[in-house]
């Protein structure tokens, strides 16, 4: 069976990793679909597309096909949008209500796995540690993402979009 996962990733962590995990366990393949992928970068949004697939690469290699899911902001078509850019899938893996119910609606079988310790991995949270220079942010993933993200000078970034809002 094919699994689908859909996130935007912002940035990738341990709650999205054991997710996926979760895919790969039940799915012979797994597609990762990041999810707002021709969104304008700010402060909820920092990382591209390109960035966003180097993190789930660092993680699970060619485990996984990643592809870009970018938004179309009408919800009644989105799930034929998604399944345009993914091909057929038997089971969407996520927790996000809005998501997972218009996959429902579709008649697309959903495994909601639960959040994986929110309090700790939820994205916003991350960004924030971040933007204020908190290490803690490094303990929501593995190195491999964290080297991502200093490679690409994220803390930065984030300061600085943070700052023109």
């Amino acid at each position: 069976m094919r699994g689908l996962v859909v996130g935007r990733f912002q940035p990738l962590h341990n709650g999205h990793i054991a997710l996926i995990q979760r895919a790969i366990e039940d799915c012979v393949d797994v597609v990762v679909g990041i999810g707002s992928s021709n969104a304008p970068r700010s402060s909820r949004n920092p990382f591209t597309f390109e960035e966003r697939q180097a993190m789930l690469v660092a993680v699970f290699q060619d485990r996984v096909q990643v592809v870009a899911l970018p938004d179309i902001h009408d919800p009644p078509r989105w799930v034929d949008h998604v399944l345009e850019i993914t091909g057929p899938v038997g089971k969407v893996f996520g927790n996000d209500a809005q998501s997972v119910g218009l996959f429902e609606d579709a008649d697309i079988p959903v495994r909601e796995t639960g959040f994986f310790d929110r309090q700790k991995y939820e994205g916003a949270v991350i960004r924030m540690q971040m933007a204020e220079g908190d290490p803690t942010w490094r303990r929501a993933m593995p190195v491999a993402v964290a080297k991502v993200l200093d490679d690409l000078g994220a803390t930065k970034r984030i300061r600085l979009l943070e700052a023109h809002l």
